[in-house]
């Protein structure tokens, strides 16, 4: 039986995103950061060793934004991925692991050929994450975990 795999695509399919297997987790992430990126209160996320995502860029627009070491919790600069012709936010890859992990950005995967699920149903959390930042509007995920910062 051949491995799972699942595509996605930013708005102007520009670049093509590959992720070969199940996730390390997938989360809901409330800080600060995902949310000016996500441009509303939260992003769901799935963590991949880096070696598992397939980055499809003929043309080169992947772009990379650095969050310096200074602004992040973790003390390590946050790579930060987007398509230079429609912005659309790709994954960020934390520095605290060397760039061995990969936070995808779940919402721009294409639905299940088998399933029809969409990329936010196929990566359901496991957990939410700096909910000390949760915006106060936005309900607890029912029967996952809670954390205060990240995991």
């Amino acid at each position: 039986m051949s491995e799972q795999t699942y595509e996605g695509t930013c708005l102007c399919e520009s670049i093509k995103i590959v992720l070969h297997g199940s996730p390390v987790k997938a989360m809901a992430c409330h800080c600060i950061d995902c949310q000016k990126s996500a441009g509303g209160p939260y992003q769901t996320c799935a963590i991949y060793p880096t070696s598992r995502v397939e980055i499809i860029d003929p043309n080169q627009h992947l772009q990379r934004y650095v969050i310096p070491k200074e602004r992040v919790g973790s003390g390590f600069e946050k790579h930060k991925f987007f398509c230079s012709v429609c912005a659309t936010p790709l994954f960020n890859q934390p520095m605290k692991h060397n760039g061995e992990k990969t936070v995808i950005k779940t919402g721009f995967f294409d639905p299940s050929k088998e399933t029809n699920e969409s990329g936010l149903d196929l990566f359901k959390p496991q957990g939410e994450l700096y909910v000390k930042d949760r915006a106060s509007f936005v309900a607890p995920i029912e029967g996952i975990a809670q954390h205060e910062k990240g995991f």
